[in-house]
Parts: C-alpha cells; structure tokens; sequence
C-alpha cells in the first residue's frame, strides 16, 4: 500500500518505520527539522540493544508534493491541531482516500467527521510507547500494539497490514468505547504531575494527589458509562480491569495502580509538562473533553473540571508554574472548595 505519515515524530515515525520495513511505500510528512533529517539520514529506530536505519524516499513540509496516488492517510499530529489538519486533509486528499486518526485524546475525530464525513475517517490507538531523542531518530520503549476501529471496508486490509509489519493490531466495533479507554492510560498520572511539577511515581506515592486521579478516572469512566460504554482491553493493556477496580476504596488501589503507572512512565516527567506556557495543550481533549461530555450525558465532573481550571491557567500562562510547584496541599485545598469527594480528608492540619 501507499502511505501519507501526516505529522512524524514517535507516533508517526514509529508505525512509518514499521510500515517502511514491511515493504510498503511510505511518505512523510514532517516539520523542515524533521524532513531535513529524513532526507539526510534516514529514519533510525532504536529497538535496545539493537538499531536500524529506515531508507526514506520522500519527505516534505508540503502535502501536496507527496499526496499523489496515496491510498492511506495516518493522521499522527497533536491533538489541538486537528482542526487545521483537517482543513488541509479536505482540501487535498481525494475522496476515495481515508484517513486513519491517531490523535491522543477523544473528541479529535469530531473535527475530522465534521470536515471529512464519516465514511472517511477511521478511529486509531497505538499503545506503543516510542520516545524521539532526536528529529529523525525514535526510541522503542515498550511494544504494545494499535487498535482500529472496524467500521470501515478497508479496516480488515489495513488490520492485515499493520499485522504482517510487526504491529500487533486488534479490531473494535466501537471506535468510541476503544478511544476512551485509551483516555484512561493518558490520564494516570498526567495533569495532576504536570501541575506540581512531579514524576509519575511521586503522584502514585502521595495518598491525597493519588485519590485526585483516581476521582479524574472514575468521572472519566461515569461518562463513558453514560453513553452506555465500558472500558476495553487494549493490546497490551488490560484497560478492561481497571474500570471495576477503580471503584474499590482508594487505599486499596493504590498498591496496584501505583505499581503500574510507575513502571509505565515512574521517573519521567508526565508529556503534559511541557505545554506549560505554550498556549495550547492536548489536556483540552483528555481532561477537558471528560468534562465537556460530562455536561453531555449529565455526569459530574469536579475533579477533571478542577484539574482543567488550573492546567488551563499554567497553559495560558495567567499562573505561575511555581504556584503549584511541590504544593500537593495547595492542590488538595483547590479540589475540596471545587467539589471534590473526598479531598478535604487529604488536607487536614497535622
């Protein structure tokens, strides 16, 4: 098959070079830091101990130049440029061409829906982690595999692609239900960390920002529940145990939930650290959509709607990322006046 990688960095390099390995014709479409590496050195995959260098033949910072005769689009970008992505990709790419979404997040594919049409876009989760050290050079950390969603004729072709590339892929009926599931892993850990300017391993440890991420999770999975949705096992993640387990007492969960969030990205800082200041943030579509839909399906929501407050402060950059710095009883204080079960208990003076 003919392929667009449309945004390379971990995401898009890592299923391009897997695609690229399995003989398929792959073009890239990438930032002028990107391409140049792309076009200089190739495409390095570093899978420990052992490293390749995937030959790249076409690489460009302009979609029309490689859009030609293209059969699959993999739409790899940040969630908060979906929308202009999407323009792009309405404007480009011919109608018999879909587009398989891997935006983190949910309520991306909304955007593309709007501007594409449903019978184009096809719902994507790559539970692979892959880090980039460098443009042009991406670090396998843990091969998991990629759901896909089955509502689509070339679903089962492209499932059989991505299989026979090394992508250990599963097929869902509900693309929705896959994508949200997927929600939860972003979540663990993430904003609360990013806030407090803590590695994972440190919010697993501390019982009070601890029970803040487990409320976010449990409000995630009411919505999905709302919409009559429970979380899936995705490949390599059990997704589907955590959505019962999270309703038992917090001390009991910790142990386990701390265990594994720790081991899956302990001693790095969360990837939503480093939107603080820039303006815009993937959390719009993680934390803040759970809170949006909350509103849809009538499902409170006060914790991500307190994690959002905030975030979208240091985003912005109206707070100080030394406001909350290493302050978890500030951010407990925070969560009980917003409502949060149970936060005031944290906080009580010693």
């Amino acid at each position: 098959m003919r392929f667009v990688i449309f945004g390379t960095g971990a995401v898009g390099g890592y299923v391009g070079a897997r695609l690229s390995q399995g003989g398929h014709l792959v073009r890239f479409l990438a930032r002028p830091e990107w391409v140049n590496a792309l076009r200089g050195r190739g495409l390095r995959l570093i899978e420990d101990p052992s490293s390749t260098v995937i030959p790249v033949l076409q690489a460009s910072t302009d979609l029309a130049e490689i859009i030609d005769q293209v059969e699959v689009v993999l739409l790899c970008v940040k969630a908060y440029d979906a929308q202009a992505s999407a323009a792009e990709l309405a404007r480009l790419v011919p109608h018999a061409v879909p587009v398989v979404s891997l935006l983190n997040g949910v309520s991306g594919e909304e955007i593309l829906v709007q501007a594409l049409g449903p019978p184009r876009v096809l719902e994507a989760s790559l539970t692979t982690a892959v880090q980039v050290l460098e443009p042009g050079v991406i670090r396998l950390e843990r091969e998991r595999g990629l759901g896909l969603g089955s509502n689509h004729p070339m679903a089962e072709a492209l499932a059989a692609a991505f299989e026979a590339c090394g992508i250990r892929t599963r097929l869902y009926r509900s693309a929705r239900a896959m994508k949200w599931s997927k929600l939860l892993t972003n979540m663990a850990g993430n904003v609360s960390s990013a806030i407090l300017g803590w590695t994972a391993a440190m919010v697993m440890k501390h019982p009070g920002v601890f029970h803040l991420d487990v409320e976010a999770l449990r409000e995630t999975v009411r919505v999905m529940r709302g919409y009559g949705w429970w979380p899936l096992s995705l490949p390599g993640v059990p997704v589907h145990l955590l959505g019962p387990a999270l309703f038992l007492p917090t001390p009991w969960l910790r142990p386990a939930l701390g265990r594994i969030v720790s081991r899956g990205r302990g001693a790095k800082l969360p990837s939503l650290h480093g939107d603080i200041g820039r303006g815009r943030s993937e959390v719009y579509w993680m934390n803040g959509a759970v809170v949006e839909h909350g509103r849809r399906v009538g499902v409170p929501t006060p914790t991500n709607a307190v994690l959002m407050e905030i975030f979208d402060g240091l985003v912005q950059g109206g707070t100080s990322p030394e406001t909350f710095r290493d302050r978890p009883g500030l951010l407990l204080d925070r969560a009980a006046r917003g409502g949060v079960p149970g936060a005031a208990r944290y906080n009580r003076p010693r």
